[in-house]
């Protein structure tokens, strides 16, 4: 008769709770790994009896399929160690111990049915076999009969008081049940009978916490890294549970420990996520080079590191990290772009031309980076061939408006402005939302005369943007020059003041729409803000100098033309605004019985070179 096959030791804690973290971080702030079910089989395959050292008697042993079984097992060939284990029950059908091998393979199959028989064969066969219950209660509990889960849980500390992974598990499925309160009563009875148990301390402190208990968690995951010293796990909880408390400065000092005891790399991660938000890059740095040097192939860490060596300036080294990260992901648009603009910043316009070059029109960063190129060409005095870049660019990505605007931004600096308005005519054509389009196309239109085109497209861009203030002024300001639709004047620029109070250029329209409404106390008080706001912009300073006179202050007048001279750029302006100054002089030296100061040529006017 062939000898039994006995079970000679136990799976550890490990082997169980191989996959359990995933439920450390179930809520936590940062993403946790898959979870998989609470029922595994053995993470490796268990020794013979110490009297079976190797197959004995050839192959018609029981001794025999079962090394083979073993063996297959361990190689993860599990249809072959099905069959081995199979053919060992035809030998020794009583061993319960082979039965719980079996299923552990079937549930390595994902056969839940077939694990569940031969697990209840096993304890048939040998109740007090504590590793078949365990794996028993864990597919109940996979199956959706936590109840049932919850009795063979309790079979096994009735059998083993001590039982470390009977209490976890259990206090898993309370868990899962929403019996909170149950899971910490079970996970207290676990750590006063075994107050070693790091695993328990560190499961109490989730239970705690899931009740809100914040300071009982506290003190359950410090107890767990007392048992543990250096254990990650529950360092990382106790962590995120600062930063859940808002208690960032505890959290870091959390991981600051954890990482000086074990360089885990979670603690590291999150220590320098931390000081990233808090814009403390030299703090990170470090950090963020220790977990590239552990996982060379994390290139979103290699690429924070590159931002970070370029906030710092430390330029050489932010190129260095994107070239690396570059050489195993050669077509990344994004550090492409991070790199282009490291080498601009050195210097290396050519490098960083050529390297912009490189993503294509399918990249979301196509259009910023092409706009980049143009802009150093124009910076080397190259403006054809910067115009000329565009336009291909255009060519390659027709529906990016940004090109368009950028085109008619390089050609409305260069005098060009009839150019402008085509790539803006184009380009509204294609994007009649565009906001930045729209109001740039009826700003070109204004300066060149064309003033009902420019109110037109303006109109527009109220109608699909009912408060865009530099829009609303621009029509209240229009309408109010022209002396037409003062009631949409007023209600434009009192929803555009309501929107950029601020904004010296509102407040001057609306001083000059009370100046011209006949409220001449109230517009001498929004046009002295609005200068207040903008003391070098000379059509406030006009403005205001022009209501001064209205108000019957002629020597704040004066001062207020003659500050608007100085800051006047064109010719024509100037000339206009020093007639009224004239003229100002010329009516006070009447009334005054003084003879007017002689007029100074425009060419000699102060701030005219």
């Amino acid at each position: 008769m062939t000898r039994r096959i006995i079970l000679t030791r136990r799976c550890t804690p490990q082997a169980c709770l191989v996959v359990q973290f995933a439920l450390v971080l179930a809520s936590c702030a940062t993403p946790a790994p898959q979870r998989a079910p609470v029922a595994v089989a053995p993470a490796r395959a268990l020794d013979f009896p110490s009297e079976i050292t190797k197959a004995q008697g050839g192959p018609a042993t029981a001794e025999y399929h079962y090394g083979l079984a073993q063996a297959y097992s361990a190689e993860g060939q599990i249809d072959r160690a099905i069959e081995e284990y199979r053919m060992t029950l035809m030998y020794d059908p009583e061993s319960a111990w082979v039965h719980a091998r079996l299923a552990a393979e079937w549930l390595k199959k994902g056969e839940g049915d077939q694990a569940l028989e031969s697990a209840r064969k096993a304890l048939n066969l040998d109740p007090k076999l504590v590793d078949a219950r365990l794996l028993l209660a864990g597919l109940l509990s996979t199956t959706q009969q936590p109840e049932l889960a919850l009795k063979e849980y309790d079979r096994v500390i009735q059998q083993e008081a001590t039982h470390e992974e009977a209490h976890l598990f259990k206090s898993h499925v309370l868990g899962e049940l929403n019996r909170h309160a149950d899971a910490v009563k079970v996970l207290k009875q676990l750590v006063k009978r075994n107050g070693d148990s790091y695993m328990g301390w560190f499961y109490l402190g989730l239970a705690e916490r899931r009740l809100d208990h914040w300071g009982a968690a506290i003190v359950a995951y410090r107890k767990a890294i007392e048992v543990k010293p250096g254990y990650s796990q529950a360092y990382l909880a106790l962590g995120f549970l600062y930063e859940e408390k808002g208690r960032n400065e505890e959290a870091k000092r959390v991981y600051r420990e954890s990482f000086e005891n074990g360089q885990d790399a979670a603690a590291a991660n999150r220590l320098a996520t931390l000081l990233l938000k808090e814009e403390k890059y030299s703090e990170a740095e470090p950090f963020l080079e220790s977990l590239s040097l552990a996982d060379g192939e994390d290139l979103n860490v290699r690429v924070k590191l590159g931002l970070v060596q370029m906030e710092l300036k430390k330029l050489d080294r932010a190129a260095a990290t994107f070239e690396q990260v570059l050489k195993i992901s050669p077509e990344s648009d994004r550090v492409l772009y991070y790199l282009g603009n490291v080498y601009e910043e050195q210097g290396r316009t050519d490098q960083a031309g050529q390297t912009l070059a490189r993503i294509g029109p399918e990249s979301k960063l196509f259009a910023d980076a092409q706009i980049h190129v143009a802009h150093l060409k124009k910076q080397a005095g190259q403006v054809d061939a910067s115009r000329k870049w565009i336009a291909e660019s255009i060519t390659k990505a027709p529906r990016n408006p940004g090109l368009y605007l950028y085109l008619a931004s390089l050609e409305d600096e260069h005098k060009n402005t009839a150019a402008a308005i085509r790539s803006l005519e184009q380009a509204v054509e294609l994007f009649p939302e565009d906001e930045r389009v729209r109001y740039y196309l009826g700003s070109l239109y204004d300066r060149e005369g064309r003033v009902d085109d420019g109110l037109t497209q303006m109109e527009a861009l109220i109608k699909s943007n009912p408060n865009h203030a530099e829009a609303l002024n621009y029509l209240g300001y229009t309408y109010t020059t022209r002396g037409m639709r003062l009631g949409d004047a007023e209600k434009y620029l009192k929803r555009a003041l309501k929107i950029r109070p601020d904004n010296g250029y509102i407040v001057d329209s609306w001083g000059w729409y009370l100046f011209n409404t006949g409220k001449v106390q109230q517009a001498v008080v929004q046009l002295e803000r609005a200068a207040q706001l903008k003391p070098q912009e000379a059509t406030i300073l006009d403005h205001l100098a022009d209501a001064y006179v209205r108000a019957g202050l002629a020597d704040r007048a004066t001062r207020a033309y003659a500050e608007a001279i100085r800051h006047t750029e064109r010719p024509e302006d100037r000339e206009k605004i020093s007639g009224k100054l004239e003229a100002l002089r010329t009516e006070l030296a009447r009334t005054s019985g003084k003879a007017p100061p002689e007029r100074l040529p425009a060419a000699a006017s102060p701030g005219s070179r």
